[in-house]
């Protein structure tokens, strides 16, 4: 597998990381939560800033108070994971998200992280369009920020083959990781997934992350190192995503895996 490094930490070798999400509605549930992640076996954390109350409310010198605010703040989170990398994400209402953010503030709000350096990297939706997708893996390229370029649908399982080209146009358009997630209906749906990622895995010149969600999919989450994901998501106290688990149960399943290759 392909290998991204994050600091210390690297994407793509060994067992799959496990990367933890921040869903604190305000400032201190967020600090509450980088204090329990030390407590966990999580590898990094992700602040999914688009929970956080307030954060794009307004217009004009109010968007500039909010890129501000989220810079802050995840410099603050950034401190706190003692050494832990950071990966920023705002996820819009369109791919399952709670954010309402119109594109450009979207891509402001990120930029400014990626300007402030304020996490080892950014979440960068696809469906954000080739050019600001474009001008964020540049800028990010620039700053030593690593972008993970991702595509969530909430409501199918896309074939392998348009799996495989949206992973194939992330690569193309500057992304240092590929993820996708899909939404099972059956369990051919999960086979197909899982079938798309061991492809990619072999294919592209990035490392890849795939889940099939909800607890049909789960098996996805906790076979990365089968079948080529690199990264894995687990519940510290909320999960942010459909099919989420424990951050310690999927540990000790994932160790299990790795002393059985």
């Amino acid at each position: 597998m392909k290998t991204v490094r994050l600091g210390d930490l690297v994407l793509g070798e060994g067992i799959p990381k496990i990367c933890v999400p921040f869903v604190g509605k305000n400032e201190r549930e967020l600090m509450e939560e980088a204090a329990l992640c030390g407590e966990s076996p999580a590898d990094l954390a992700e602040w999914r800033a688009d929970w956080l109350e307030g954060l794009t409310e307004g217009a004009g010198e109010g968007h500039i108070a909010g890129r501000k605010r989220a810079a802050d703040v995840a410099a603050q989170l950034r401190d706190r994971l003692g050494g832990r990398p950071l990966l920023f994400t705002y996820r819009r209402r369109a791919e399952g998200g709670n954010g309402d953010a119109s594109l450009p503030v979207y891509e402001s709000l990120i930029g400014e992280i990626i300007e402030e350096r304020a996490a080892q990297a950014v979440d960068v939706e696809l469906s954000a369009g080739e050019e600001a997708v474009w001008r964020l893996t540049q800028k990010a390229r620039s700053r030593d920020v690593k972008v993970i370029l991702s595509k969530h649908d909430f409501s199918k399982t896309l074939s392998k083959e348009e799996m495989l080209d949206s992973l194939k146009r992330m690569e193309a358009l500057g992304a240092d990781v590929a993820k996708i997630a899909v939404m099972p209906h059956s369990k051919k749906d999960v086979l197909t997934l899982l079938a798309a990622t061991a492809e990619a895995s072999e294919r592209l010149t990035v490392p890849v992350i795939t889940m099939s969600m909800g607890g049909q999919g789960l098996v996805s989450r906790l076979s990365g190192e089968v079948f080529g994901s690199c990264l894995t998501f687990g519940a510290l106290r909320s999960a942010s995503a459909p099919g989420q688990i424990d951050a310690g149960d999927l540990k000790r399943v994932l160790e299990v895996i790795h002393q059985a290759l």
